[in-house]
């Protein structure tokens, strides 16, 4: 992985080596070497002893003189640390000037025929890793407003990609990416309304039926569907909903097994976000409201979820919805005591709940595991999917045993990013676009 090559090579060069010089210093004094300029450095204390190796990085023995008597092993290895000591110093030295220097040579550097990734998350990371197959040879800019150690973990080893701190709504960052200049641009931040405004804009500059191919990460239907009426162009559309992606495969995946059932189905969700959101509206428009018995969320803020879910849709939708009973409760799903009444069935009813289809999808991987594991438990029929990003094989061989649905959505989305940024690689150009004058 990226994160640990970095990391040993960090080690190596800025750990290891200064111990070993360390190690190697102190160790030759204690075996009697002496050197001709000090006094008797092998009887003094190990801590005068280690205080001369110290020495080493800064002078590189030249305070010392030549090394004396002991065991000529051990000269020629003290007087390697001569050589080694001052290297690195002067390693960490140049390496800092760099890293200084090219904090100001970004915003100036010329860039020409790159990509242009806004956002440094785990799908960020997904697509750039497609990206370095889809585009060999190409520089890839990711841009960040905050830039943490683990993206300089993930980003920093790999080659031709560009880890920058900056913010995609200030125009001087805009203008040090030289965006007339990429060959796409991708805009993948967790600020939707961000992504949008930036790719309006270029749109508007540099836009046109050959012009920047974009690939724009929406999270809420309703601004996607009004950006790409937006911007689409030549009946393409750039921009993406990756739960609405995800949500669709899930959906014909249930649907598949709730066609073999009779009856309708009563759907319980738990976070109920975006994603189980989508699912819904899915499940709405592909299996249809005449299938669904009921509606149970299970949410720190259920009220608000659904009221927020069932005004973002049409008066058709919501006229077909507003007759089914939808239980709302406030609470964590690690909780029996929320479970207990949506598990037995309607209100004050022992007969539990016939075709129970129920997603766990909160953001938290290991609270949807131990959810689904409770819930097995108490509904054995029950059809259960388990949200997770980047399922462990522990979480698959328990959904093995207690057939449970894990949900991969890392899995999922790296077959959507591989579909998105293969259509981007159609029409990425390497070529120079001249922006449009405004009226």
């Amino acid at each position: 992985m990226p994160t640990r090559r970095n990391f040993l090579r960090t080690f190596f060069r800025q750990v290891f080596l200064v111990l070993l010089v360390l190690v190697v210093a102190v160790l030759a004094f204690r075996s009697g070497v002496n050197v001709s300029d000090r006094g008797d450095i092998p009887d003094d204390a190990f801590l005068i002893q280690l205080y001369y190796a110290i020495g080493l990085f800064a002078l590189g023995g030249m305070d010392l003189g030549m090394p004396t008597g002991g065991p000529r092993l051990w000269q020629m290895a003290l007087l390697a640390t001569y050589f080694l000591a001052p290297v690195l110093a002067a390693a960490a030295v140049i390496e800092g000037l760099w890293r200084a220097i090219w904090l100001r040579l970004v915003d100036k550097w010329p860039w020409r025929d790159h990509i242009v990734l806004a956002g440094g998350g785990r799908v960020a990371r997904a697509v750039v890793d497609e990206c370095l197959r889809s585009f060999p040879g190409t520089r890839i800019l990711v841009v960040e407003k905050r830039v943490t150690d683990s993206m300089i973990s993930h980003f920093g080893p790999l080659k031709r990609v560009y880890l920058i701190g900056g913010d995609i709504t200030e125009r001087s960052t805009v203008d040090a990416l030289r965006i007339g200049h990429a060959r796409a641009l991708m805009l993948l931040t967790n600020d939707e309304l961000a992504n949008v405004e930036l790719a309006v804009q270029s749109e508007a500059h540099f836009g046109g039926e050959n012009g920047l191919p974009m690939l724009v990460r929406v999270a809420d239907l309703d601004l996607t569907d009004r950006a790409n009426r937006i911007l689409a162009r030549g009946g393409r559309q750039p921009c993406v909903n990756i739960h609405k992606a995800v949500a669709e495969k899930i959906c014909r995946d249930s649907i598949d097994y709730m066609r073999e059932n009779k009856g309708r189905e009563a759907l319980v969700f738990t976070g109920f976000g975006r994603f189980c959101q989508t699912y819904l509206r899915q499940f709405m428009e592909v299996r249809g409201t005449e299938h669904i018995d009921s509606i149970a969320i299970i949410d720190k803020d259920a009220e608000l979820a659904w009221q927020r879910f069932f005004d973002s849709l049409s008066s058709a939708q919501r006229s077909q919805i507003a007759d089914i009973p939808v239980r709302r409760r406030s609470g964590l799903q690690e909780d029996p005591r929320v479970w207990a009444p949506i598990l037995s069935g309607a209100e004050g009813s022992d007969r539990p709940p016939s075709n129970l289809v129920i997603l766990l999808g909160t953001n938290d991987d290991p609270s949807n595991l131990k959810a689904a594991m409770r819930v097995r438990d108490r509904s054995p029929e029950a059809y259960v999917m388990v949200r997770a990003f980047g399922a462990s094989s522990f979480a698959r061989q328990v959904a093995e045993e207690m057939n449970l649905e894990i949900v991969d959505i890392a899995e999922e989305l790296r077959i959507q990013i591989k579909t998105w940024v293969g259509e981007i690689g159609k029409r990425a150009k390497p070529a120079k676009r001249t922006a449009k004058r405004p009226a």
